[in-house]
C-alpha cells in the first residue's frame, strides 16, 4: 500500500558532520539512480548542501540524469591519483554538486582503495553526500559499501527484487555497515500483483523508509533529462521523495494544500498546451 511515512531518520553516530549515504540495490532497474538524483535535489531544496557521487562504474548514468553533464574529470582519475577531488566536482545549475563516472568499459572496475578519502574530502562543508552504488554483490560493491557511513537499500515490490534486496542487506550486516532502511520504489498499489509493505519488510528484515509510487511523470522527466522533483513537483512520486528528504533532514514535511485540485489544473494546462 502506498503511504507517506512521516518519521525522522536518525543519523548514525559517525565522526563526519556530513552524512555519507550509499544508495544501494540488490539488482538493477529498481530506480536507484533516479532516487539518488531526486533525493539530492529535494534535500537541496530544503536548504542542505548536497554532493552526488557516481560510483556505479559499470553503468554510470548520474551525469545523464543531471542533464547530459559531461564534466571532463571523472571519479576514476581521482581514484587513480591522477586528479584532485575538487577538480572532479562540478556545480549543477540547481546548486547540487556532483562527481560523475566514465562510461568507458576499460574503467568499469577501478580500485576503490581511495574512495573513502574521496568521500571525506567531498563531504567538507556539505550536509549530505549521496553515493550512487552499483547493483548486486561483488568486490567492487563491497569496497563502496565500506567507504560509506550509512546505507539505503532501494527495491521494488516484486519477489525477485526483494530477494536480491535481502541479499544486499545481509552483505551490509556482514560488513557491519548500518542500513537506515529500505525504499520501496515503483509501487502500483496492486496487492494482487505485487508485494505489500509488510511482506517486503519481512523479506528484507528492515524497516521501510518510504514507498514511492510508480509515476508516469518519472519517464517524462528522464526523457527531458530533468529531475522529477523539478519537472513536476506535485507528482505523487515527487511528494513521496520530498517526504523522505524531510525525514532525512529531521524536518517536518507539509504536503501541499489542495493537491488534487492543483494536479487537475496541471493536467488541463498540459492538454491545452
Amino acid at each position: 500500500m502506498i503511504g507517506f511515512i512521516n518519521k525522522k531518520i536518525q543519523k548514525i553516530d559517525v565522526m563526519n558532520e556530513a552524512r555519507i549515504i550509499g544508495i544501494i540495490s540488490g539488482k538493477g532497474g529498481v530506480g536507484k539512480t533516479t532516487l539518488t538524483v531526486n533525493l539530492g535535489m529535494a534535500l537541496k531544496n530544503l536548504g542542505n548542501d548536497v554532493t552526488l557521487i557516481d560510483a556505479d562504474f559499470s553503468a554510470s548514468n548520474l551525469g545523464v540524469y543531471l542533464g547530459q553533464y559531461d564534466h571532463p574529470v571523472k571519479i576514476q582519475k581521482v581514484l587513480r591519483g591522477e586528479a584532485r577531488v575538487d577538480q572532479a566536482i562540478f556545480r549543477h545549475p540547481t546548486g547540487v554538486k556532483a562527481v560523475t563516472s566514465s562510461k568507458s568499459i576499460n574503467q568499469a572496475e577501478p580500485s576503490t582503495a581511495m574512495l573513502r578519502d574521496i568521500l571525506e574530502t567531498a563531504s567538507k562543508g556539505e550536509d549530505f553526500v549521496l553515493v550512487d552504488c552499483p547493483p548486486g554483490i561483488g568486490t567492487t560493491v563491497e569496497g563502496i559499501i565500506e567507504a560509506c557511513d550509512e546505507l539505503i537499500v532501494v527495491t521494488m515490490p516484486t519477489q525477485t527484487a526483494s530477494v536480491n534486496a535481502a541479499q544486499i542487506m545481509q552483505e551490509c550486516r556482514m560488513l557491519e555497515k548500518p542500513v537506515l532502511g529500505t525504499v520501496l520504489n515503483k509501487v502500483e498499489d496492486n496487492p494482487e500483483k505485487e508485494l505489500v509493505n509488510r511482506e517486503v519488510e519481512m523479506m528484507t528484515d528492515s524497516n521501510l523508509l518510504a514507498t514511492i509510487p510508480y509515476d508516469q511523470k518519472m519517464k517524462e522527466s528522464l526523457f527531458e533529462n530533468t529531475a522529477l522533483v523539478t519537472y513536476d513537483p506535485l507528482s505523487p512520486a515527487s511528494i513521496a521523495i520530498k517526504q523522505l528528504a524531510a525525514n532525512l533532514s529531521g524536518e517536518e514535511y507539509e504536503r501541499p494544500k489542495l493537491l488534487k485540485a492543483k494536479r487537475k489544473m496541471n493536467r488541463i494546462k498540459s492538454i491545452l498546451n
